[in-house]
């Protein structure tokens, strides 16, 4: 597994701050964040406001309506960059994406596993394993 390659990869991606996390031998575990753009802000707010009411209740206009639909919207994205990339390597994935709050909705953190397709990894585990 080439590491620098998959950092170039989501880097090219729109991907940032990513760093590597200590992990087993032969995998590869980063942390990186997905920001946000303003046409995926937009849409969250629509939905949120024609789902929720701001007016009524803003705790459960954010927590119900708003940043669900972001986190949606980033873990889709993901997906895609994580599965082109492995797909390009001939490798395997696991990641998982951190809960954003109301207080900091910008981005969405994320934590990536990436092993080999032979490799005896514990997918169930992988990731609780891993300080994030």
């Amino acid at each position: 597994m080439n590491k620098q390659y998959i950092i170039n990869f989501l880097n090219k991606n729109d991907l940032s701050d990513i760093s590597e996390i200590q992990y087993k031998v032969d995998t590869i575990a980063l942390k990186f964040k997905y920001y946000y753009d303003e046409v995926e802000m937009e849409a969250a707010t629509c939905f949120a406001d024609e789902e929720g009411d701001f007016n009524g209740d803003k705790e459960e206009w954010y927590e119900e309506y708003f940043l669900p639909y972001l986190s949606d919207i980033a873990a889709d994205n993901v997906e895609d960059i994580m599965e082109e990339c492995a797909e390009q390597m001939g490798i395997e994935y696991e990641f998982i994406g951190c809960d954003i709050s109301q207080d900091a909705f910008e981005f969405n953190e994320f934590a990536v596993v990436f092993y080999d397709e032979d490799a005896n990894i514990d997918t169930d585990d992988i990731l609780l394993e891993l300080d994030i």
